[in-house]
């Protein structure tokens, strides 16, 4: 026998745990390691201290978000699966299918690699929705980024719009959201946060935990050799930032022609096992932050079962030593650990090891070890023993409940104010042109290769990007119409100086409405939370105000139900702070949404762009002087100070009202105003129809200045509708007890022309508008 080098951090200096820590890049605290050591009963082995360094990081273990996390609101008639699974299900209508859907952040790599760390990011929430058995649609990208201050920094945008369409187009998974964001809070720590979209059969979902009668079932492992990459990974993604020392753990070397593969194959091994009765004697899990450790533990420990590893049976490059640390927290990509009983596997491993695909592009499916009757997380090879610790240890980080107190004012928000300006058409192709609200078509052209088959609108076309998810299911043609989408939206500019739960509250609302606008019924929602160091109080305040946010906005009740909004999956990021000379600043905070929501029949979607001459337009949502994070008091050099305000019930009736109207065929386009105001939602539409131009009365929009009016971005909506139709759309909003203001009309002329008590302000030619729209001023 072979000894492994060792730890005794119960004798251990604060100097000599320093220097320890320094020489491993670990980030758990000497006290931690001494209640790990203590419960464990032995000093530590170099391997178990990694294991526990990363699986007790805040990036897999949640210990100070799990307490907070309990509260949210996760349950109503939709949900199948949400808790102990990677992403969450829930039922699309009543068709016997599921979507699965999840949103994960990547902001750390991304920072330090934009093209490898966006490009994992893809992968990694991709066998997400693949470890529930589920048929991936689809991939969204949210990112927020500043002037990057690092003199050997990257161009952090086109980077991370590189790695993940390359990853995306190789896998043939269409963009199916796209929100980006500029402000300079960002100019330090970049956010990466992906989302997927899948479906499965109810029927057919596989668990990410073992089953019950699991003892002696096989460790598969399935994917590329492991050579170790990003060791500590986890743990880095759970430290700050400090100026000068900001390391990269190096490339994680996606592969996505094995993920492409082992994804093709895994729809034949489904298939046999489904014709065999074993497809229930098997649970799936991808090896993502803390690799093999993480995927065999977190599947074991729900049922106080133990995981033995023979190291020599995983799979590393040809001629290449791995140490069992880096075999057991490694972050190689494209790998899945699936455990499955003696007859399961043998299935398993014969499709796998026949596929041409899978073996072309460097895939292994090999046993590497089995499920223990006892609480024990063994690896070993025929000579040493590196790690011996109960499962139960290696998932139980210690749960904190950190102190919080409000963020004091940095700088005391004034009101935004500014002279009227001299033209109103220069200010409208100022803010449409800016880097927040301008067309994205530059990173639309690097993200979509082709349009694909099952997507029915692009994020191009409409404020959701709605897929028909069971178009090519062997089901019925009713099935086959059902549209469905998954969105994001907020302003992470809307959390500073301490209103993180009306950021929340707010990005919520407005994903909500999204869906709603264009005709989808919003039901669940998974949480991207994105905070600075929870050990500060200010920044844990404004995490635990985000879930309270949340929650507000999940309380609004469901179209024709009373059912809440149900949070069935997501993902918290702390640490997304700066340090230097001795201060530490997080980012602003961002509690991104991905809400997902369902139409019977895509065919009555509402797109953006205005479909004919002629229509009326109107305006739902009271235009009001709140400017805090606006794009015009941006542009002004401005934060501002009134933060858009809606109440719940004003929110919920502005989604019931258009889901109703789109329900009867009334709506023959939308817009969420966002970004740049109503101006920009006009213009949005225009520029999406291409047929026709539009004249506005901008006094009928409210009492305010007619530049306030145009740029205000208090939340609402704007419709075109047949002049037939307009009294039967007013009925509806009437029902609801919403004002429906109507502003103008679609014209042949083809141009943006505006009124103000009856006199043309300014009357935009649409080819002006278009090279502005499309960032080329």
């Amino acid at each position: 026998m072979e000894d492994e080098k060792t730890f005794d951090f119960l004798e251990m200096s604060e100097k000599e745990f320093g220097e320890v820590c320094k020489d491993n890049g670990w980030g758990l605290t000497l006290e931690e390691f001494r209640l790990a050591q203590t419960t464990a009963k032995k000093p530590l082995s170099i391997t178990e201290a990694y294991i526990l360094d990363s699986l007790w990081s805040d990036h897999c273990s949640y210990k100070h978000s799990k307490n907070k996390l309990r509260e949210l609101i996760k349950e109503n008639r939709y949900v199948l699966q949400s808790k102990k699974s990677d992403a969450g299900a829930v039922k699309i209508a009543d068709s016997g299918y599921c979507a699965v859907f999840k949103i994960e952040s990547h902001n750390h790599p991304t920072l330090v690699n934009p093209f490898d760390g966006a490009a994992t990011g893809a992968g990694g929430i991709l066998r997400d929705i693949f470890a529930m058995g589920a048929k991936n649609l689809g991939v969204g990208a949210s990112l927020r980024y500043g002037p990057k201050a690092e003199k050997n920094s990257k161009d952090l945008l086109s980077g991370a719009m590189k790695g993940a369409s390359y990853y995306c187009k190789v896998m043939n998974m269409p963009l199916i959201d796209l929100d980006l964001y500029y402000d300079d809070s960002f100019r330090h720590n970049c956010l990466m946060n992906v989302t997927a979209l899948g479906v499965v059969k109810e029927n057919e979902l596989i668990p990410n935990v073992v089953s019950k009668n699991s003892i002696g079932y096989n460790l598969i492992y399935i994917g590329k050799p492991t050579a170790g990459a990003a060791v500590g990974g986890a743990s880095f993604a759970s430290q700050a930032f400090e100026a000068g020392k900001i390391k990269n753990i190096g490339e994680f070397g996606s592969n996505p022609q094995l993920e492409k593969a082992t994804f093709d194959v895994f729809e034949k091994v489904k298939a046999a096992l489904r014709k065999k009765n074993l497809l229930s004697q098997m649970s799936l899990k991808d090896m993502g932050a803390a690799g093999l450790t993480c995927s065999t533990a977190e599947q074991a420990t729900e049922r106080g079962y133990g995981i033995e590893i023979l190291t020599d049976k995983v799979p590393v490059p040809a001629g290449m030593k791995v140490h069992p640390l880096a075999l057991a927290v490694g972050e190689d990509q494209e790998r899945n650990m699936i455990i499955a009983s003696d007859k399961a596997t043998e299935v398993i491993l014969e499709i796998f090891n026949n596929d041409k695909n899978f073996r072309k592009y460097g895939g292994k499916a090999v046993i590497i070890g089995k499920v223990l009757k006892e609480d024990r997380f063994v690896m070993k090879d025929g000579k040493t023993v590196y790690c011996d610790i109960p499962v139960s240890l290696i998932t139980g980080a210690p749960v904190y409940k950190p102190s919080f107190k409000k963020p004091a004012l940095k700088v005391k928000e004034q009101a935004f104010q500014r002279p009227m300006p001299k033209s109103l058409e220069k200010e409208i192709l100022k803010v449409i042109s800016s880097r927040n609200v301008y067309s994205k078509a530059d990173i639309f052209n690097v993200l979509i290769d082709k349009k694909a088959a099952h997507v029915i609108t692009t994020p191009e076309e409409t404020d959701v990007c709605v897929i028909a998810p069971l178009k090519k299911e062997k089901t019925s043609d009713k099935n086959r119409r059902i549209g469905v989408a998954l969105v994001c939206a907020g302003k992470s500019i809307h959390g500073r100086n301490g209103s993180a739960e009306e950021q929340a509250y707010l990005a919520t609302v407005l994903g909500r409405l999204k869906l709603a606008a264009a005709g989808l019924k919003p039901v669940a929602v998974a949480d991207g939370c994105n905070y600075g160091n929870p050990d500060n109080p200010e920044h844990y305040y404004c995490f635990a105000k985000g879930i309270d946010g949340l929650n507000k906005a999940c309380r609004i009740p469901l179209y024709k139900e009373k059912e809440p909004l149900a949070v069935v999956a997501g993902n918290v990021s702390l640490k997304n702070t700066y340090i230097s000379n001795g201060k530490e600043e997080p980012v602003d905070p961002s509690l991104i949404p991905a809400v997902f929501g369902y139409i019977k029949d895509y065919r009555r979607t509402a797109t953006t762009g205005f479909k004919n001459a002629g229509s009326l337009l109107f305006l739902a949502g009271k235009r009001k002087k709140e400017f805090k994070g606006s794009e015009y008091a941006r542009l002004s050099g401005e934060t501002g100070k009134n933060l858009s305000s809606l109440s719940p019930s004003e929110a919920g009736k502005l989604e019931y009202a258009v889901l109703e109207a789109a329900e009867k065929n009334l709506v023959k386009a939308s817009a969420v105003i966002g970004n740049g105001g109503l101006a920009a939602a006009l213009v949005r539409m225009l520029m999406a129809g291409g047929k026709s131009g539009m004249q506005i009365d901008i006094t009928t929009a409210g009492n305010l200045r007619a530049d306030y009016a145009l740029f205000s971005e208090s939340p609402g909506y704007v419709l075109e509708a047949s002049k037939q139709n307009a009294a039967k759309l007013k009925a509806i909003y009437k029902k609801y007890g919403i004002t429906l203001i109507p502003i103008g009309v679609t014209t042949a002329k083809k141009s943006f022309s505006c009124l103000i008590k009856g006199k043309k302000v300014f009357d935009i030619p649409v080819a002006k508008l278009a090279k502005h729209w499309k960032g080329k001023k």
